[in-house]
């Protein structure tokens, strides 16, 4: 049988030639559409959300998931009050060597639904975020790439890509909610356009591994709300690498965000450049690096312990936010009768420059704390192999670095599909 008469071939030939004109359809009543408007300041969503592709046939997988949850804000912020959110994708992998043509590719494609009740920042004032799935309702293509291990240490990857996928990831602090154990503020605060959640962006990235080492660079267009302006509008580069000790049996070295190993440090930078600022309503030209420690230890009654510290830096004055701090530690099996549940603390300090954040208030730079800091306890129960139930409690001090302490509680409803 010729290669492009197989079924999966064909119809992932289709998707990825309607991409351009159906994301760009369905992007017409974001915030940004016409072209001249800011990209809302949305910290990116935790990495690996979509859950392991799950195989079909001929090389097809496919994967899919609903996450929901209601937030509400105590005390403190702007006011009492609560908000949903809904976000579901659903997605398909394509293997080129299972489907019998050549090994080491894989083709991915995703859609995302997002939809919210409310702004959540308009409850709790806070600049970090506390929700990773909160931003504006929309229905777009969020993955649409092609990966290939060219050997066993070296691949690539092309397409429409999330950047928190590949770079700045620390898998201890997966399971917190608030947007800055997820990326760090330095970068998605201070820079709108970067291309992650809810906009991922066109991409190129080239990756090595070993044992012990680690590094990829990648080029991502700079104004990702548009995903047919290519880089004309402007570009992302980045560059991460990492050392790794203890590697595991179970550990998987091609593993997309280079998270393997006992201990794990990586360093990374990036320099971000707009071609008209003034125009698109993004950031201008600025740069900023970021670094992540992580260690994993096991303990008596077959629980693991993993630790972690994020830090960023943009220090150049135009960055709004120059400093941020991340620790926390994440306990796996955390009682002998629920060994699939965790738990989990964290605290997230992003520091404040007084005139950015005066200014968008509408205050005296004197009224503005010099930090907003964010400490947060939450616990995944596993209820199913498809259904996880997540409650969350975060207490934010200097929401924005001038509104009251808020206290924020949150549950998260997650499922998987297939």
């Amino acid at each position: 049988m010729p290669l492009l008469s197989r079924p999966t071939t064909v119809l992932l030939l289709f998707c990825a030639n309607i991409l351009g004109s159906a994301s760009d359809a369905w992007a017409a009543d974001e915030p940004a559409s016409p072209g001249n408007g800011p990209i809302l300041n949305i910290s990116g969503i935790s990495p690996k959300y979509l859950p392991t592709y799950n195989y079909i046939a001929d090389g097809l997988s496919w994967a899919g998931h609903l996450d929901s949850e209601v937030s509400t804000n105590f005390s403190g912020g702007i006011k009492q009050g609560s908000a949903g959110n809904i976000v579901g994708q659903i997605g398909a992998g394509y293997d080129t060597g299972k489907a019998g043509l050549w090994k080491g590719g894989k083709f991915t494609l995703s859609l995302m639904g997002i939809y919210n009740s409310a702004i959540q920042q308009n409850y709790s004032g806070d600049i970090q975020t506390a929700s990773n799935i909160w931003a504006p309702d929309a229905v777009r293509f969020y993955d649409a790439a092609f990966r290939q291990h060219w050997t066993d240490w070296l691949n690539t990857r092309v397409g429409y890509m999330d950047v928190n996928y590949y770079f700045d990831v620390t898998a201890n602090a997966l399971q917190l909610i608030n947007s800055s154990f997820g990326m760090a503020p330095t970068m998605t605060v201070n820079v709108p356009g970067t291309a992650t959640y809810p906009y991922p962006g066109l991409g190129l990235l080239a990756g090595i591994h070993g044992e012990h080492l680690s590094s990829k660079v990648a080029l991502f267009q700079g104004d990702p709300q548009h995903q047919v302006s290519a880089f004309e509008r402007g570009y992302m580069a980045l560059w991460e690498g990492g050392l790794h000790w203890g590697k595991e049996a179970e550990d998987d070295l091609e593993d997309s965000s280079d998270n393997y190993g006992q201990y794990i440090l990586k360093a990374g930078a990036w320099h971000y450049h707009l071609s008209d600022p003034g125009r698109y309503g993004l950031s201008p030209t600025t740069s900023g690096v970021y670094a992540i420690a992580e260690g994993n230890w096991s303990l008596p009654g077959e629980r693991r312990l993993g630790a972690f510290v994020q830090m960023g830096a943009a220090p150049q004055d135009i960055n709004p936010v120059p400093w941020y701090l991340g620790l926390g530690l994440r306990l796996g099996h955390p009682f002998a009768s629920r060994p699939d549940d965790s738990l989990s603390i964290g605290m997230a300090r992003t520091w404040l420059r007084p005139n950015p954040a005066a200014e968008s208030l509408g205050r005296e730079t004197t009224a503005i704390r010099n930090a907003e800091t964010a400490y947060e306890l939450t616990y995944v129960a596993k209820l199913t192999g498809h259904l996880n139930l997540q409650p969350d409690l975060q207490y934010i001090q200097h929401p924005n670095g001038y509104f009251p302490d808020a206290t924020v509680g949150m549950v998260r409803l997650h499922v998987e599909f297939f």
